[in-house]
């Protein structure tokens, strides 16, 4: 079983994609006589539609000026370089303006810190959140 689960579905209500069928366990989540997303309470003895949320990952885009970013000016910054593991670490801004970030590493516009891949030391990226459709 892949672990994709089959989207649009006939049958499963919008938002949601379908598992399996199988008896469902305790916690999972299953389609009601009404059509409805429900929550198992108990195990279930005959085989039912096992549905799960479909997760949509959030996306980002680089800040656009130093407004957008002055909220995050205090946050630890990380760099992820995959293939030069001596180079990882994290480190704080020292100034900022419209075009870019002041820090060690010299000045780097917004959208070459965003392009690189830098997060912050919680692991969001270093942009703006972009508002799902």
């Amino acid at each position: 079983m892949s672990n994709e689960g089959f989207r649009n579905a006939p049958g499963v209500p919008e938002g949601w994609e379908l598992v399996e069928f199988r008896c469902g366990e305790i916690g999972e989540y299953v389609i009601d006589g009404d059509g409805k997303p429900y929550r198992l309470l108990s195990r279930s003895v005959t085989f039912c539609a096992i549905i799960r949320k479909i997760e949509v990952p959030k996306k980002y885009r680089p800040f656009a000026n130093g407004e957008e970013f002055k909220p995050h000016r205090d946050r630890w910054i990380c760099r992820l370089f995959n293939g030069r593991p001596e180079a990882k670490g994290c480190y704080k801004i020292s100034a900022y303006d419209d075009r870019g970030t002041f820090s060690n590493d010299g000045k780097t516009s917004y959208q070459e810190m965003f392009e690189e891949g830098r997060v912050f030391d919680d692991g969001t990226p270093f942009g703006v959140e972009v508002a799902s459709e």
